[in-house]
């Protein structure tokens, strides 16, 4: 009986545990695109017409490997114009918060600049 109870109290924190690195790693996307457009915000603010590369590559590779259709509109020319990265930026968020789409555009391209 001691023995059923240790297994199921294992079991119960195992699920707990689960959950919590499930909610943690959904939220993963949101805090670093937050942070991101925190960083381009105060370069837009300064009028710093680019973003550094070093900022530029950790966003590039975060979209490309979440959602290609942001990926390419952040790579589109090879500039690295704030304004524009952080337009992507806000896109970006939008589809991960909650409500938004559920799985990233990976074959669509967009025809507006």
């Amino acid at each position: 009986m001691i023995e059923d109870a240790n297994i199921s109290i294992r079991r119960a924190d195992a699920d707990a545990l689960r959950h919590t690195n499930a909610q943690r790693a959904s939220r993963r996307p949101v805090q670093l695109l937050d942070r991101w457009v925190s960083q381009v915000e105060l370069l837009v603010e300064r009028r710093a017409p680019v973003v550094p590369e070093p900022l530029f590559s950790q966003i590039a590779g975060f979209l490309g490997q979440q959602d290609l259709r942001l990926y390419r509109r952040l790579r589109r020319h090879g500039k690295f114009d704030a304004a524009r990265v952080l337009d992507v930026l806000f896109d970006a968020e939008e589809r991960f918060l909650p409500g938004g789409p559920d799985e990233p555009a990976a074959g669509a391209d967009e025809t507006s600049p």
